[in-house]
């Protein structure tokens, strides 16, 4: 049986070495993807993005994502009909001392399976999106001389992204003031968000009752459900309609209190269809990570957010911080905000639906509906650049 890891006339880049000869075109051309990271909905809907957009374009071309199993991905991928693989490595940053040794034993692991991955897959181009399961697949590729490229959707950089910059061909990055670590490999493109969040409708209703979306990340918020069902004794129940994600831990509890505040809501572990919800919500409570809010601003809606205190480099407070700027959103601390504090906030937003519309328009004003575009077109132009030197 043929190794499939020794073909002799294939290599890293997606074209035979026999068609480099005859036409150096193949080379320049999309054929396979291959997308490093995740562990977060955040990570795995941007690649979820622009897999869907290069498969829309030519449905020819194949897509492989490479995570971990304690990831989210294991989770949404397989329902999306998206093919993943697998490595074992755990984080560096914000961990404690065991975890770090943990990690680095790991790792000659990891960069094997790595290796193995992308020499069978044999990628025309590598997209590392952020997280410890990047680092290794993107420094397998780089021995293999792929096309590396990040994505950044922080305003910050994040760890992985601040380490392998100098290792990548080109990073797309959602804000100027990220552009300035990366220097001329940056490219400013947005958040690729999924094509659905485009297509809600501008308009919210804000009639009798607000309705109102709560997520807190794609793992549910243990603080923001209890924060929320603090609100509760504080939200006249004829005002309010609630979709609340919560997440596996605190599901059957949160749907207690709101049955015993008499508040109507729909409480779910996860929200799979999040665009159908954003559709038809006028508010959305929720975490300030650059994915969401990317989706929010998409979607066009009003948002109340409360940045996770712990995040990485404090990035979810700059990514609201933005939003707070342009009038797009209310931003809450969480360490200072109580049950009473945030009903209040949200009877007075209830009571003010041309506030929320104007919201809603500053949000829309967030969006860049070119992303996908732009950073399948950063791919292409790295490609190229690789191809002709």
């Amino acid at each position: 049986m043929t190794d499939p890891f020794s073909v002799p006339r294939m290599k890293a880049g997606g074209a035979t070495a026999e068609g480099c000869e005859k036409c150096g075109l193949q080379l320049i051309m999309l054929e396979r993807v291959l997308f490093a990271g995740g562990g977060t909905g955040g990570h795995i809907f941007m690649a979820v993005a622009l897999a869907e957009e290069l498969k829309r374009r030519d449905p020819q071309i194949e897509v492989l994502f490479v995570g971990v199993q304690q990831g989210l991905e294991t989770k949404i991928l397989p329902e999306l009909s998206f093919p993943l693989q697998t490595i074992k490595i755990g984080g560096l940053k914000g961990v404690g001392l065991f975890q770090k040794l943990r990690t680095l034993v790991q790792l000659p692991g990891s960069l094997g399976a790595s290796r193995r991955i992308v020499r069978s897959f044999l990628p025309s181009i590598i997209v590392g999106l952020g997280g410890y399961s990047s680092g290794p697949v993107l420094m397998a590729g780089k021995g293999l001389e792929c096309p590396l490229i990040l994505i950044e959707p922080n305003v910050y950089p994040g760890f992985t992204n601040r380490v392998l910059k100098g290792w990548v061909d080109g990073v797309a990055v959602a804000f100027e003031e990220t552009a300035e670590w990366f220097e001329e490999k940056a490219r400013l493109t947005g958040i690729p968000v999924r094509r659905e969040f485009f297509e809600i409708g501008s308009d919210i209703m804000v009639s009798e009752r607000l309705r109102l979306l709560v997520f807190g990340g794609s793992q549910g918020s243990r603080p923001i459900n209890q924060l929320v069902c603090d609100a509760l004794p504080f939200l006249p129940s004829d005002q309010f309609t609630v979709v609340h994600q919560t997440g596996p831990r605190d599901y059957l509890s949160v749907q207690e209190q709101y049955n015993q505040a008499g508040v109507e809501a729909e409480v779910l572990e996860f929200i799979q269809d999040m665009p159908t919800c954003m559709a038809g919500c006028d508010l959305v409570l929720s975490r300030a990570g650059a994915s969401t809010v990317a989706e929010i601003a998409a979607a066009g809606r009003p948002a109340l957010l409360v940045p996770l205190p712990q995040a990485a480099d404090d990035h979810q407070r700059k990514n609201a911080a933005v939003f707070v700027k342009r009038q797009a959103a209310v931003a809450l601390e969480q360490d200072q905000t109580t049950g009473r504090e945030l009903g209040r906030v949200l009877v007075q937003l209830a009571g003010e639906p041309d506030r929320l519309r104007q919201m809603a328009q500053a949000s829309r004003g967030l969006a860049r509906r070119d992303s996908r575009q732009k950073i399948i077109g950063l791919m292409e132009e790295v490609i190229e650049a690789r191809a002709t030197r």
